[in-house]
């Protein structure tokens, strides 16, 4: 155990080095040495993804305390680290993290561009009490779900907040996600699926109840579209992945209650990239599971404890192919980063877990991302 430990002490702080180092390059004086990265699958299979580098305050990345203070980011109001307490939902946009802090009640930004660290504006009566979660469409407006309100507070593209959106009867909306002009909102009150009007709030449709039958659910907390435009909902309850057409006619499930290979007990947040593979936040085995589009078990990211890459109640997950650029700089030599991966932790020192999918290292940097062996996804697949 001590043994364990120490080494993910010794992998955390090389990782923190191994940032500074890469942030450094090109200045004067030696290149810190660069200590082996942390790869899903781990060598010697071929890597899929890397662990980059977490935010954990307005002065954190990677576990340093003061890097981004001193090396990439100011804050607008003091130079003292602000934490983050309690993150849930995410949004990647212009790069621009916004996470919603619900530990503090607020809405921060990380600006990648501008190298700021900023908080969202609020004026008047429109002010989040607990954001939960956050949706940006493609016009910049922004969408945060405030459970406590029972509404939905829009920004604009200047990050002002504009209007709030009440569901009727009341609600308790956890997520939401624009497309084609409606607002999909998961309803933890009703346990349904809320089609709103984005500009006035109107109910345009519903769909599902309480129930453990297709089209059912019991604590529907996140969504996502897949790239064929089928809808899935993260039915946390009855620990499973839904998929529908957008008009709510069930089309299957990923999952089912355990924790051996390919089940889940507490899915949370889910995302979706561009062919279809599907990402499960659980935040009872502390890990993210990788779907293909037939619901086979491909990979596992993260796992329990505080070493780098680790999750601890993870809550959300989003992907981005935007703004994947300026986090190349942390990828291992060879590796070339596709997409980004964000993951907040309720808990632990990686509050939000930044990895890169990509390939070009390892032995056959051209193998397929298959289902792992039975032995392998178990080992990696601990239950808390």
């Amino acid at each position: 155990m001590n043994q364990t430990l120490g080494r993910r002490a010794a992998l955390h702080a090389a990782a923190a080095g191994t940032a500074l180092a890469l942030l450094l390059a090109g200045c004067a004086g030696p290149k810190p040495r660069a200590l082996p990265p942390v790869f899903y699958p781990p060598p010697p299979e071929t890597p899929r993804v890397q662990f980059l580098l977490s935010l954990n305050t307005s002065a954190d990345a990677a576990g340093e305390r003061g890097f981004f203070e001193r090396f990439v980011f100011t804050s607008e109001s003091e130079r003292t680290a602000e934490p983050l307490l309690r993150p849930y939902g995410m949004a990647f946009h212009n790069r621009k993290l916004y996470v919603c802090d619900s530990g503090a009640r607020r809405i921060v930004v990380f600006d990648f561009r501008r190298r700021r660290f900023s908080a969202l504006g609020s004026r008047g009566q429109i002010r989040v009490a607990l954001p939960v979660n956050i949706f940006i469409a493609p016009d910049g407006e922004k969408y945060v779900t405030d459970p406590e309100r029972g509404q939905i507070v829009v920004y604009d593209a200047d990050d002002y907040p504009v209007r709030a959106l009440n569901g009727p009867g009341g609600m308790k909306p956890c997520d939401v996600h624009w497309r084609n002009g409606e607002l999909f909102v998961t309803d933890l009150k009703s346990n349904s699926i809320k089609v709103l009007d984005p500009r006035t709030g109107q109910l345009l449709r519903e769909f599902g109840k309480r129930g453990e039958q297709p089209g059912q659910f019991v604590q529907p907390t996140n969504l996502a579209f897949g790239p064929k435009g089928r809808l899935f909902v993260c039915d946390t309850f009855n620990a499973r992945v839904q998929e529908l057409d957008p008009d709510g006619t069930p089309r299957g499930a990923i999952g089912s209650l355990g924790t051996a290979m390919g089940l889940m007990v507490r899915p949370k947040g889910i995302a979706l990239d561009r062919e279809g593979r599907l990402y499960e936040a659980d935040a009872a085995t502390d890990s993210v599971q990788l779907y293909d589009p037939q619901g086979r078990l491909l990979l596992v990211i993260g796992g329990p404890g505080e070493g780098p890459g680790d999750l601890s109640l993870p809550a959300k997950v989003i992907i981005s192919y935007e703004g994947v650029e300026p986090f190349q700089r942390y990828a291992a030599p060879g590796f070339k980063l596709e997409y980004l991966i964000f993951v907040t932790s309720h808990l632990g020192p990686n509050k939000v877990a930044i990895y890169g999918f990509g390939r070009g290292a390892g032995p056959d940097p051209s193998a397929p991302l298959a289902p792992p062996t039975p032995e392998r996804a178990a080992a990696s697949h601990p239950a808390r």
